[in-house]
């Protein structure tokens, strides 16, 4: 029989302060001089209190773990703690950093697009526009790339860019420093190769002399031996040829489309080429595009065989006053009966010796396909309409010519 009160802890058993070795108990720091102890040890006997003076020791020696473990915790936590809060002021900074540099590219994606540098325009206003246009990916980029290249200076011009790309890239182009810098050169159709010329040197920067080599060395753009120069083989339109290259090059780029075009219509035999674009200029020079067609029509009846209307001459004032070197469609009569001048149609049948300006993609279109008619004459009575009568016989077409005479008569310096 167990003569111990019920309420008594068995001596072997565990008490709280067992547990808390274990730290399952917070007990907190207690004063090593305070013998009063929990309640169950003071009302044990010898053996009860022998049990809590044990009790005491290990429990002192349990908080003191636990103390220990705590610190640590709390160190381990303060280490934690100022590496995070490293890492968010390394984040915050680089955020900071981001807005003031500006977004960008880390490298270039999409399509070539042509970006225009107007005249006086500066690097502000470049940055801008690109950055709306979304080629960079931000104005402050192109800015910082500026700083870090050591100039601001932007040429103008016509540029090859991506529709995104690394700001230090778009600027690299933007000021000359890449092969992507671009000449614009510009054709019009019914021009002369003189005037070509003369476009070619002012864009590019090349010498005149050098363009008038090339332009005499017809057999390197694989142009027909019979064509006296490239006159007709320049293909009007817009152009960006690469700074880096040489009369030859240029022209070479011009003279392409206008092969490519002639080869896809069926058109390869130099001599027809030859014949293709001379009536294909005249074309340009003498009727509005509405009246291609026709008019390569009666240029037909006229060239063919048994023709008593005109005899087999095209009677056409353009290639007179080309064979002058000048331009407008008055001449004198002197000039009409000059048969030194090999394109004066009104002295020499056929065609003359060759193209007489560029002509158009619809002219040449217009030269290949003619409309059939049985007119032989034509004659635009109003300038600045364009209106054109057509006629079969000579009679009819004089009436029309009184109206054109008389339309110049009224507007001087426009005929």
């Amino acid at each position: 029989m167990n003569d111990a009160p019920r309420n008594e802890p068995h001596p072997g058993a565990l008490s709280d302060d067992d547990l808390d070795v274990f730290g399952f108990v917070d007990h907190g720091e207690e004063d090593p001089d305070d013998d009063a102890g929990p309640a169950p040890y003071a009302a044990a006997g010898a053996a009860g209190a022998s049990a809590g003076l044990f009790g005491r020791r290990d429990r002192r020696r349990g908080s003191a773990a636990l103390s220990d473990r705590a610190r640590a915790r709390r160190r381990r936590s303060v280490v934690v703690i100022s590496v995070v809060a490293a890492l968010v002021v390394l984040s915050l900074a680089l955020v900071v950093r981001g807005l003031l540099a500006g977004n960008d590219f880390s490298e270039a994606a999409g399509d070539e697009v042509t970006f225009t540098v107007e005249p006086g325009e500066g690097l502000n206003s470049v940055a801008s526009r690109l950055d709306r246009q979304g080629v960079i990916g931000s104005a402050a980029a192109l800015r910082r790339a500026a700083e870090e290249s050591g100039s601001t200076v932007i040429g103008a011009g016509d540029f090859v860019l991506r529709e995104q790309m690394p700001a230090a890239e778009a600027l690299a182009v933007l000021q000359g420093r890449t092969r992507s810098a671009v000449h614009y050169v510009v054709v019009n159709r019914g021009q002369r190769l003189d005037e070509v010329l003369d476009a070619l040197v002012a864009s590019t920067g090349l010498e005149r002399a050098e363009f008038e080599r090339a332009a005499q060395d017809t057999a390197a753009f694989g142009v027909p031996a019979s064509a006296p120069n490239l006159e007709g083989w320049l293909d009007p339109g817009e152009y960006r040829i690469p700074v880096e290259a040489d009369a030859h090059e240029v022209l070479a780029e011009l003279v392409k489309p206008r092969r490519a075009g002639l080869e896809a219509a069926g058109v390869t035999d130099p001599a027809e080429q030859h014949r293709v674009l001379t009536v294909a200029s005249i074309l340009e020079a003498e009727a509005l595009p509405q009246d291609y067609a026709r008019v390569a029509g009666i240029i037909e009846n006229r060239l063919a065989e048994g023709n008593t209307e005109t005899g087999g001459l095209l009677q056409v004032d353009a290639t007179v006053t080309y064979g002058l070197g000048i331009r407008g469609l008055q001449f004198s009569a002197a000039q009409r009966q000059d048969a030194s001048n090999p394109y004066n149609t009104y002295q020499h049948r056929g065609l003359p010796p060759g193209p007489i300006g560029m002509p158009s993609d619809a002219a040449v279109e217009a030269a290949l396909h003619p409309e059939p008619s049985d007119d032989y004459y034509w004659v635009t009575t109003d300038i600045g309409t364009g209106h054109t009568e057509f006629s079969s016989t000579y009679e009819e077409h004089l009436g029309y010519v009184r109206e054109y005479r008389n339309y110049c008569a009224s507007n001087p310096g426009v005929c």
